[in-house]
């Protein structure tokens, strides 16, 4: 009978779910038409991409941004972000980087910031 109640214990226990989380977090991705590789062209066509993105998070609500990705590509430039509702600096158990920590494991510089 013994080993049966560390069954039934052991299913219960995965049976649980974690707590849920009311944050929603959304992956952004936008693109900007790119005329030519001079420096001006590129940064505008940054901006105008990451205007384009931070306007997709703010209308859904997504006050916190972070930009994950830029590429500049032979016609285009593409950025990709992620967008949360809750400030990423509480702490939620998960390390979140910040412009103290450095690089990321690709040596991006990670960059956050507030619509």
């Amino acid at each position: 009978m013994r080993p049966f109640r560390w069954l039934a214990l052991a299913l219960l226990l995965i049976g649980v779910p974690a707590a849920p989380s009311d944050a929603m977090v959304a992956t952004i991705a936008t693109t900007a038409p790119l005329e030519d590789h001079e420096e001006q062209s590129v940064t505008a066509a940054l901006r105008a991409a990451f205007k384009a993105a931070v306007a997709g998070a703010a209308a859904m609500g997504l006050p916190w941004v972070q930009i994950r990705q830029a590429l500049v590509l032979d016609d285009a430039v593409a950025v990709q972000i992620v967008a949360t509702d809750e400030d990423p600096g509480l702490n939620t158990g998960e390390a979140t980087p910040g412009p103290e920590s450095g690089a990321d494991a690709e040596g991006h510089e990670p960059t956050e910031g507030k619509i």
